[in-house]
């Protein structure tokens, strides 16, 4: 796929057949829903009116910023770890992650009363370091990439007779993804289509479930960083390719999507769009000055595509997924100043 065209709209036909068995079922998404909204509680769904008027639709924010971990990652954690803390409370949870995964596992491992270790690279912001250490995991700092940080966390399952926890992998943590979307559609049922961000694939592969579970007639669109395509180029080959991973947004920082949010993407996903990294830096920019939100890198991707590509998003009334709110002081001020660019005398 190296002659593929990068940023922009992509598209290609479901394969509706494409079946993996070990794809969630509706049981695994219905009591994830319960245990997210038992130890957690739903998160607001917002009518941007500023949005609405620019775009000419009716736009809708998921505020998952404003969940317990600044995220929506301690959905699918929490359904995760509670199918380990019911088996055996006594193995360690092993995970690795650029900081938001490591945090809903951190916090789901808290609450469920099982050790956490997180493996993460070295471009993992301090801030989220911390974040995880001050819910009581053990975090190691381990290589350049998530890749690297993915093996030294399976050397440490194995060490320590582990459990791991692979995001885009787990069948229980796409379930436990499912509910940012399963409860969009409690909240607003007629949504025409919900705009998702895109790393490993997880989320997206676990909002096209919930689409499929509940019946919904709306539409699903991935938004992913031109300077981290692996899941766009992976779905448009139908097999997993590794791309270099060169974006600055950490929840989109993977180099590959998990074989399981593959096959949820060849069955059911239609459209991916590829924004750019200075297009995220924009929109972040713009969510703060107008907004009144701090949006964090992979959080703005669904803004920037409405606004550069709104014909790849279908009917009047939108859902767009704000999936976090993990920005640095340094982060915001670059936005700021790309969007606002100092001039000279």
């Amino acid at each position: 796929m190296s002659g593929t065209p990068l940023v922009g709209v992509h598209r290609r036909d479901a394969e509706r057949d494409a079946y993996s068995p070990h794809t969630p079922t509706a049981a695994d998404l219905e009591a994830a829903k319960e245990i997210v909204a038992s130890a957690h509680g739903v998160t607001p769904l917002v009518r941007s009116n500023a949005l609405s008027d620019l775009s000419g639709r009716d736009v809708h924010l998921k505020m998952e910023g404003t969940s317990a971990v600044r995220s929506f990652k301690y959905r699918g954690a929490l359904a995760a770890v509670a199918h380990a803390a019911a088996a055996d409370t006594r193995r360690p949870i092993v995970t690795a992650s650029t900081g938001n995964h490591g945090q809903g596992v951190a916090f789901a491992g808290r609450r469920l009363g099982m050790e956490v270790v997180v493996c993460c690279p070295v471009t993992t912001l301090p801030e989220k370091r911390t974040a995880m250490e001050s819910l009581g995991a053990t975090v190691i700092v381990a290589g350049e990439t998530l890749t690297e940080s993915e093996k030294r966390a399976r050397q440490i399952t194995e060490e320590r007779s582990g459990l791991y926890i692979e995001d885009g992998e787990s069948p229980r943590l796409m379930a436990g993804a499912a509910t940012v979307v399963m409860e969009m559609l409690d909240q607003l049922p007629d949504l025409d289509t919900i705009v998702v961000p895109v790393g490993g694939g997880n989320l997206v592969a676990a909002s096209l479930l919930a689409i499929e579970w509940t019946g919904s007639r709306a539409s699903v669109v991935g938004v992913q960083s031109a300077e981290a395509p692996g899941a766009t180029l992976s779905w448009l080959s139908q097999k997993i390719e590794y791309h270099p991973c060169r974006t600055y947004a950490g929840g989109l920082a993977t180099e590959r999507p998990g074989a399981l949010s593959l096959s949820v993407m060849t069955r059911l996903l239609e459209t991916m769009v590829l924004v750019s990294d200075v297009d995220l830096r924009t929109e972040t920019a713009h969510a703060f000055s107008t907004l009144g939100l701090v949006v964090e890198g992979a959080a703005a991707a669904p803004l920037a595509a409405l606004r550069l590509f709104p014909d790849a998003i279908p009917g009047e009334r939108v859902g767009l997924v704000v999936s976090g709110s993990w920005l640095s002081s340094d982060q915001l001020a670059e936005a700021i100043a790309l969007d606002h660019p100092v001039r000279s005398a």
